[in-house]
């Protein structure tokens, strides 16, 4: 009987370490897709600041 309570003991311990384990990778994945995110958006705003201008200049003059 001792040892099944200890089997018991021992198999909740073991899932609750794996969803702890799973819920920090979700968080670190939640954080990477939106470090990504910003990151493109910033490249967006670059290339938006370096678009060429409506008037050119004339270079043969």
């Amino acid at each position: 009987m001792l040892d099944s309570v200890s089997s018991i003991t021992s198999l909740a311990t073991l899932m609750s370490v794996q969803k702890t384990g799973q819920q920090v990778q979700l968080a670190v994945l939640n954080k990477a897709q939106d470090i990504q995110e910003q990151q493109g958006e910033a490249v967006l705003q670059l290339l938006e600041s370096a678009s060429i201008p409506a008037q050119s200049i004339d270079v043969h003059a």
